[in-house]
């Protein structure tokens, strides 16, 4: 089982490898609650260092937001902590 997520994220429109932000989430005796709560703090936190400085920071914010929470739980491959995100994962 994964005990560590790694969330990252790259702001769209500054795809510099300086702008890329990464940040782990420990998993190891979490309910999929608390774990979507510690996803969505940590995408916070990397996505607001990201668009530091950039032209359009509130549009690059919600972007990375979005895209960060999702690609975590893409990761994470648990179809519990993809129905409290509300993201429906992607089928083989």
């Amino acid at each position: 089982m994964i005990r560590i997520l790694t969330l990252a994220a790259v702001a769209a429109l500054v795809a510099a490898p300086a702008s890329a932000q990464s940040m782990r989430v420990a998993v190891a005796g979490k309910s999929t609650e608390q774990l979507h709560v510690d996803i969505t703090k940590a995408a916070k936190k990397v996505c607001m260092q990201a668009v530091v400085g950039a032209s359009f920071p509130r549009e690059m914010y919600a972007s990375c937001y979005k895209h960060a929470v999702a690609d975590a739980v893409a990761r994470a491959n648990d179809p519990a902590l993809a129905s409290v995100a509300g993201i429906k994962l992607a089928s083989r």
